[in-house]
C-alpha cells in the first residue's frame, strides 16, 4: 500500500521540490542550493508526511505539500553540514556540496535551505490554530537533531556511552525527523492532540528500532546487501547498539577478548570476523532480535489505537521502513 503511494508520489513530490526556489543570484549562494535540490535521497520523510495525511483525511495530497517540502529541506540543511563535519566528498552519488565548490559556501547553502525550508509553512499561514502547531513542532525537531549530532560527536570521545545514552541520542538524530513528519501530517488533516502525539511516538519508536536494525545489519549481512565492507563500525570501534549491548551484558572475560579482536593491529591481520563470532557465541544478536521484535510489539499496540481506516496504510508503512536494507 505505502510502496505503491510512494512510487506514485516521488514523481510529484520532486517536480515540486526542485523549482520550489526560483531565485538565482547571487550565483555563489543559490547555485549551490539548487544543485542540493536536484540531488534527491529516498525522500521518504515528505512521502511518510502526506501518506499519514491522506490516511486520515479524504482531501487530496496537495494540502500537504508545502509541509513535505519544509521537512525534506530541513533534512537536506541537515546533511549540508554533516557532510561538513565528517569531511564527505560524496552524497547520493554525486560530490557533496563541500567538494564541488567549499566549506564556507556549503555552510552559507545550508543557512539559506534552512530558511527556505520554514518559508514553506508560510502557505499554512491561512489557519494560524494550524500554523502554531506546525511551526514550534518543526523547530524543535532541528534542535533534537542538533542535539543529537552533538551527543553523536561526543560519544567518540567518552567511554562512559551507555545504551540509555545511545537510545537518547538515537532518538534525537535519527528518529525526531521521521516523527515530526507524521506529526505534521496528523496535524495538517486534522487529527485531535491525542492523536497527533500517538503517531508522533510510533515513528520514535520506528526511527530508534531501525537505527538499531541497522547497526545490527552492519555486523550480520552480507557486503552485497549493504553496498559497503561489514564490520567498518567495528574498525572505528564506534558506539553501536550491539558494541553497546556486548559492553553491558558480556562477562568480564568475554569483553576483553572482544576487545582485543577489535584493536586495529589484530584486525589488520584478521579480519573482523573474530569478533563478530564472539558476539554470535554469546547470542547477543539474538538477544538484539529479540527486542526488535518487543519493539515492534509495542508499535503494533499503537497502531491500533488509530482509527481504523487509517492502520492499513501506517502498518504497511512500518514494513516498508523496517524491509530496507541500507
Amino acid at each position: 500500500m505505502f510502496k505503491k503511494f510512494y512510487q506514485e508520489y516521488i514523481p510529484v513530490f520532486r517536480k515540486e521540490y526542485e523549482g520550489s526556489v526560483v531565485k538565482t543570484l547571487p550565483l555563489s549562494f543559490y547555485q549551490p542550493i539548487a544543485y542540493t535540490l536536484r540531488n534527491p535521497g529516498k525522500q521518504i520523510r515528505p512521502a511518510v508526511l502526506s501518506a499519514v495525511y491522506s490516511s486520515l483525511t479524504d482531501s487530496h495530497i496537495n494540502r500537504s505539500l508545502p509541509a513535505a517540502l519544509a521537512v525534506e529541506m530541513v533534512h537536506n540543511f541537515t546533511l549540508l553540514h554533516d557532510d561538513i563535519m565528517d569531511g564527505d566528498v560524496m552524497r547520493h552519488g554525486k560530490p557533496t556540496v563541500n567538494a564541488k565548490w567549499d566549506d564556507n559556501t556549503a555552510i552559507l547553502a545550508g543557512d539559506g535551505l534552512f530558511v527556505v525550508a520554514l518559508e514553506q509553512l508560510n502557505a499554512y499561514r491561512d489557519n494560524p490554530s494550524l500554523y502554531a502547531k506546525l511551526m514550534p513542532a518543526l523547530l524543535s525537531a532541528v534542535i533534537s537533531v542538533s542535539e543529537g549530532q552533538a551527543d553523536d560527536l561526543e560519544f567518540e570521545d567518552r567511554d562512559d556511552v551507555s545504551l540509555d545514552n545511545y537510545l537518547q541520542m538515537v532518538l534525537n538524530k535519527t528518529a525526531k525527523l521521521l516523527s515530526v513528519s507524521a506529526k505534521l501530517g496528523a496535524c495538517l488533516a486534522g487529527a485531535d492532540e491525542k492523536t497527533c502525539m500517538l503517531v508522533e511516538n510510533i515513528f520514535n519508536e520506528l526511527g530508534i528500532i531501525f537505527q538499531i536494525q541497522d547497526d545490527l545489519l552492519e555486523l550480520t549481512a552480507s557486503e552485497e546487501t549493504m553496498g559497503k565492507s561489514l564490520g567498518s563500525d567495528l574498525v572505528k570501534k564506534k558506539k553501536t547498539y550491539p558494541f553497546l549491548y556486548a559492553k553491558e551484558n558480556l562477562d568480564i572475560n568475554n569483553w576483553n577478548k572482544f576487545v582485543a579482536t577489535i584493536d586495529k593491529v589484530f584486525i589488520e591481520a584478521h579480519g573482523v570476523h573474530p569478533a563478530i563470532r564472539i558476539l554470535e557465541e554469546n547470542l547477543v544478536f539474538d538477544r538484539i532480535h529479540e527486542l526488535i521484535k518487543l519493539r515492534h510489539v509495542t508499535i503494533q499496540e499503537m497502531i491500533n489505537k488509530l482509527p481504523s481506516g487509517s492502520q492499513k496504510m501506517f502498518n504497511s508503512i512500518v514494513e516498508f521502513i523496517m524491509n530496507r536494507k541500507h
